[in-house]
């Protein structure tokens, strides 16, 4: 124990715990303090506006049929519209065209111009965008909250609300009937079956991934820079000589690698900490509960598991990932006799694996994610775990074997 204390001791050195703490701040200041602004203003401006946000507070985690008609979207839309016609008759430029209401005005916006000159078609072109300017009263003089909430803007978030709950079918048919992605076909089929009743925030899972993805790329960087330099300045004080003098000094690799690794999953573990702390306290822990399988205009989320699961599943797959960064980053160290040595080998290494948690984790359970499409075409579940744990095994492995192979290794 007192072996295994004092190589941690060596390699928690304080320059490189100060380095990155440096480097955590910088990044949270740059990238991940704006990601959560965004995700916060995207609860009244994103394409459902509000009403998403206040369906999930009335009625909770998932819409059952009666709750939908108690919402009574299409009411809603109504009402929206009944003001925008109030919008139509008072203006003159509506008159001018002989439009009398809202749906006057969108036959008109829809109206072909193939038989219309170039003079003719620029005329249209903005009369139709001054119309659109006049259905938003005073929109230079708005802030962004006042436009969200104008009734141009509400109608279409409504449109897109009764899409995802009421008129879903005729979205989901054709990944029924043509998507190639076995999965996503299986998955669509199913949400059919069960109405799409879950009130998940639609940019919950790809704000949350993206944003756990720079935490994973710069962990894995961290664990790197935090494992790498142990071994090789061993070998450069010649410390790997006296060891192989002994029996037990050639079991010191293997003390080293459970030390790097307990070092790489307690940096992980802490910076997975500080940074979800945040982000569940935007609102995003009131979803904790709430299953993800859903569709949207916006996305399609695949597996029937909790928002609180997902979280937790992607901090696995960093753990785990990172751990065999760590171990790699081991082997690689043991076979470099220099600093200059060791980067050459592992900045690549580092890359591949940062662009393979990058790849995994960002939009991970979703059809839009990058490895589930395109590199396993949607025929199995879960392909990010998947490859995530055989990264991390083939780390694992190879540093085992190093520290077998060391036993009977030659000093010269």
């Amino acid at each position: 124990m007192n072996l295994f204390a004092y190589e941690l001791k060596k390699i928690w050195n304080w320059r490189i715990v100060t380095v990155i703490a440096v480097f955590a701040a910088l990044i949270f200041a740059a990238l991940m303090n704006e990601a959560l602004r965004s995700y916060d203003s995207l609860s009244t401006q994103g394409i459902y506006g509000s009403y998403q946000n206040e369906m999930f507070e009335r009625y909770g985690d998932t819409l059952e049929p009666e709750e939908l008609a108690d919402y009574d979207i299409p009411g809603k839309k109504e009402a929206v519209i009944a003001e925008l016609d109030e919008i139509i008759a008072a203006d003159f430029l509506f008159a001018k065209s002989n439009i009398h209401n809202y749906a006057e005005f969108e036959a008109f916006e829809e109206s072909h111009t193939e038989n219309m000159s170039e003079a003719e078609r620029q005329a249209f072109h903005e009369t139709v965008f001054q119309m659109r300017e006049n259905l938003s009263p005073n929109r230079a003089a708005q802030t962004t909250n006042e436009f969200h909430a104008s009734p141009r803007y509400r109608l279409q978030t409504l449109i897109a609300l009764e899409n995802t709950y009421v008129n879903y079918a005729q979205h989901l048919q054709p990944y029924i009937e043509h998507d190639e992605r076995p999965v996503v076909v299986r998955v669509a089929t199913k949400i059919l079956q069960t109405h799409n009743t879950s009130l998940i925030r639609y940019d919950l899972l790809s704000s949350f991934s993206v944003y756990v993805a720079v935490v994973g790329v710069f962990s894995t960087a961290a664990s790197i820079l935090l494992v790498a330099p142990m071994l090789v300045t061993d070998r450069i004080r010649k410390l790997n000589m006296i060891q192989y003098s002994s029996t037990t000094g050639r079991r010191m690799l293997k003390i080293q690698l459970l030390a790097a690794a307990a070092s790489v999953f307690g940096l992980s573990a802490f910076l997975l900490a500080i940074a979800y702390i945040p982000f569940i306290a935007v609102r995003a822990g009131d979803y904790w509960n709430t299953p993800i399988l859903s569709f949207s205009g916006y996305d399609l989320l695949l597996y029937d598991i909790t928002f609180g699961q997902y979280a937790l599943i992607l901090a696995g797959m960093i753990l785990v990932l990172n751990v065999g960064a760590a171990c790699f980053t081991f082997v690689l160290a043991r076979f470099s006799s220099s600093m200059i040595t060791m980067l050459v080998k592992t900045v690549p290494v580092g890359i591949a694996l940062a662009s393979l948690s990058a790849l995994s984790i960002a939009m991970a359970f979703s059809y839009n994610n990058l490895i589930f499409t395109m590199f396993f075409r949607g025929k199995i579940s879960m392909p990010e775990v998947l490859v995530c744990a055989a990264a991390a095994a083939a780390g694992v492995l190879m540093a085992f074997a190093v520290v077998r192979r060391e036993r009977r290794v030659d000093v010269l």
